[in-house]
């Protein structure tokens, strides 16, 4: 089974001639809407099946709801659920529901991939291309909502990212000599790529004017408008990152915890057109080649 050696973003064991994979997760609402919420979060829970490669079989919902809450709202949350777990093509087979103060809600997946298309966020080589598949600024968006700066329908194409399932992304990777590949979720675009390099003995070089942001979030960060998570984030990588002078604000993205992000994937830098090109036919929200992989240790934002 995996460990916790290299962070893998599911947990797996061998299986009928490949690995079934195990993923779990849930959280408190980032929006108002209960059925768009309810994508959101089901979309972050399938997106650790696909950042390794594989394929959703199983879910199952977990509920945390207040019993002063109109039962309606729920329903919205797991109709949103749903939608998107039968996007995927997997089976709901049930779940499991307990009061609590606030709602709260996410899967438990399972999923399969073939040993020969398993991906790992270990193996990441000098001379790959890094690309990313989801703009980054879901975090500092969503606190604008929260603050009342912003309103959901002026974050409306950051919220349709969200609720993009990372299956076309995944599939892309299955037909492509891919050489390592995470999630981007809470620890941010730098801290899940640090987890990659780690556990491949690299380092890296990204270069910001080519890492997608979504529109106003540079603007509100340097206004100070951002989750918490941010801070965290950059204090924990501290001199893993070197930033070459750069504008602190125009950095704040790239610590920003991003909920259902897209992929980032390690790719032979001579594949790394085929990846966009494969990328841009399944959909996916962007294809950027953010940066590449070096000899060496840590991460200069050039």
């Amino acid at each position: 089974m995996s460990g916790m050696d290299t962070k893998d973003d599911a947990g797996y064991v061998p299986f009928g001639g490949g690995l079934l994979l195990q993923s779990v997760d849930f959280f408190t609402p980032i929006v108002d809407d209960p059925y768009r919420f309810g994508q959101i979060a089901a979309a972050n829970a399938l997106s650790d099946i696909y950042a390794m490669g594989g394929i959703p079989l199983t879910a199952m919902n977990l509920v945390g709801f207040p019993c002063s809450l109109d039962l309606g709202i729920l329903r919205e949350i797991l109709a949103g659920g749903q939608s998107k777990i039968e996007e995927s093509e997997a089976h709901l087979c049930g779940g499991h529901s307990i009061q609590d103060e606030e709602p709260k809600y996410g899967l438990s997946v399972t999923g399969f991939v073939e040993e020969d298309r398993v991906i790992r966020n270990a193996g990441a080589k000098p001379g790959d291309a890094l690309v990313l598949t989801k703009p980054l600024g879901t975090g500092i968006l969503t606190t604008a909502v929260k603050r009342d700066i912003l309103s959901e329908a002026d974050i409306d194409d950051a919220l349709e990212a969200a609720a993009h399932l990372n299956k076309g992304a995944a599939a892309a990777m299955r037909e492509l000599p891919v050489s390592a590949a995470t999630d981007v979720t809470g620890f941010s675009l730098l801290g899940h790529l640090s987890e990659m390099l780690e556990a491949s003995d690299v380092g890296a070089v990204v270069h910001r004017g080519d890492v997608p942001v979504w529109e106003k979030a540079v603007f509100l960060a340097a206004e100070g408008c951002y989750p918490g998570g941010l801070n965290g984030n950059r204090e924990y990588l501290g001199d893993k990152v070197r930033t070459n002078g750069l504008e602190t604000a125009d950095l704040l993205p790239l610590f920003d915890p991003q909920t259902s992000g897209g992929l980032l994937i390690a790719i032979p830098g001579e594949h790394k057109d085929d990846l966009v090109r494969a990328l841009e036919e399944q959909g996916t929200p962007v294809a950027a080649v953010v940066g590449e992989v070096v000899e060496g240790s840590g991460i200069q934002v050039t």
